[in-house]
């Protein structure tokens, strides 16, 4: 049947088929596009570790301790802020060295006479208080120092006439 026909007519055939072919392929890689959406107040804020302490001043104090003596005080510590806080206790104490390491320190937590979280010397110690919940997770702690003999009479009036104080410190990490 091709052969009858002209060569201008066939390459006229083939060049409109050709053309199809284009156009239909070409018609087949159609990009698409949306509309953007915009999503508004993602907000953020940091929270905040901070803490507050019951009453004011020392929280104990014995101006004429003698041997056997004891002198107790107790503060609640209150975690004020937003997140929750592993609190730990340390000590400083300035004065006389020897009084210091002579008195013995038990600390409790919440039940005045538990079990002690704590229970040695005075001078320069260090106490693990756990973890506070946010937003007011509060603890009492119970202290009692006692001066204790230092077994001789010899020993123990090396000790008369010294004083010694000591600062407490709370500190917290983030939990």
């Amino acid at each position: 049947m091709l052969k009858n026909l002209p060569l201008s007519k066939i390459l006229l055939s083939l060049a409109a088929i050709a053309v199809v072919a284009v156009a239909a392929v070409g018609g087949t890689f159609a990009n698409f596009t949306a509309t953007p959406t915009t999503i508004a107040s993602n907000a953020f804020a940091s929270g905040s570790l901070t803490m507050s302490r019951s009453g004011s001043g020392a929280i104990f104090s014995s101006a004429a301790m003698r041997i056997g003596d004891t002198a107790t005080g107790s503060v609640t510590i209150t975690n004020t802020g937003t997140l929750a806080g592993t609190y730990t206790l340390t000590g400083s104490g300035s004065g006389s060295a020897a009084l210091a390491a002579q008195l013995h320190l038990t600390l409790y937590k919440d039940v005045d006479g538990g079990t002690a979280i704590y229970d040695g010397s005075l001078g320069s110690f260090s106490a693990s208080l756990g973890t506070f919940a946010a937003s007011g997770g509060a603890h009492t702690y119970y202290f009692h120092v006692s001066l204790p003999t230092t077994g001789s009479d010899a020993g123990d009036n090396v000790l008369q006439g010294l004083s010694a104080t000591e600062d407490f410190t709370w500190s917290a990490t983030q939990a």
